[in-house]
């Protein structure tokens, strides 16, 4: 059952008690994951960044669910890590030393490479920014909903795909996108004719997002279908 989306919460969704939530942050995510509801699962999406995440998971918790899990995509820190690989992070952390350890029975029944995922406070562009934080793979979000889903007791994984690797440089989205991380395209065309050489980035973003998408969306079926 897709659920229809919370007033102020940037399209965080309801769950309905009992319900696997899948969490999102992104327009791209959710589509990739749309055809995945249907009874006992719903889906929804918070927003870009750990404020908006933490505001949908309260929201969430809040009725009850089954289980949380963060999904969605990620930046690679390990180097061996390629575009279109699935990381179940065993542990999320944050920047303020916040640890919050993946439930066991979901990270049993998930595919994909195990290891910490670090939610980092801004956008981790470049590989310079990469290196000073320690994990398997980086994202904005999942940190947030985890520290929700401590709180109240609810069994929480993150399983994100990953669409750019350890070497990549990404465009500045603080100035491309909204808080929602659609693109604005109006700012968009003006910092593209300014900063020509982006557009690269953001073309080869683009694919890994899609072969991301992909995995994605089979990794998540899969989870679904095990932990059923």
């Amino acid at each position: 059952m897709s659920v229809p989306a919370v007033p102020d919460a940037r399209a965080g969704s309801r769950a309905a008690s009992g319900e696997v939530a899948l969490l999102c942050a992104v327009p791209a995510e959710r589509r990739a994951l749309a055809g995945l509801t249907g009874p006992g699962v719903s889906l929804g999406s918070s927003g870009m960044g750990a404020d908006a995440a933490g505001r949908a998971a309260g929201v969430l918790v809040a009725t009850g669910p089954r289980a949380i899990v963060a999904v969605g995509f990620c930046g690679a820190l390990d180097p061996s890590l390629r575009v279109g690989d699935l990381v179940a992070a065993e542990a999320v952390t944050d920047e303020d030393g916040g640890r919050f350890p993946a439930d066991p029975a979901l990270l049993a029944a998930a595919p994909g490479r195990r290891g910490v995922l670090v939610s980092a406070r801004r956008l981790a562009r470049t590989p310079a920014d990469r290196a000073r934080l320690d994990g398997m793979a980086v994202d904005l979000e999942s940190a947030a909903i985890a520290r929700r889903c401590a709180e109240a007791g609810v069994p929480f994984l993150a399983l994100r795909a990953v669409t750019d690797e350890a070497g990549h440089v990404l465009p500045d989205f603080d100035r491309l996108t909204d808080a929602a991380g659609r693109l604005t395209p109006g700012a968009g065309l003006l910092h593209f004719l300014l900063h020509p050489g982006e557009l690269r980035a953001l073309i080869r973003l683009g694919l890994g997002a899609r072969r991301a998408s992909a995995t994605l969306a089979d990794g998540v079926g899969e989870l679904l279908r095990r932990a059923a």
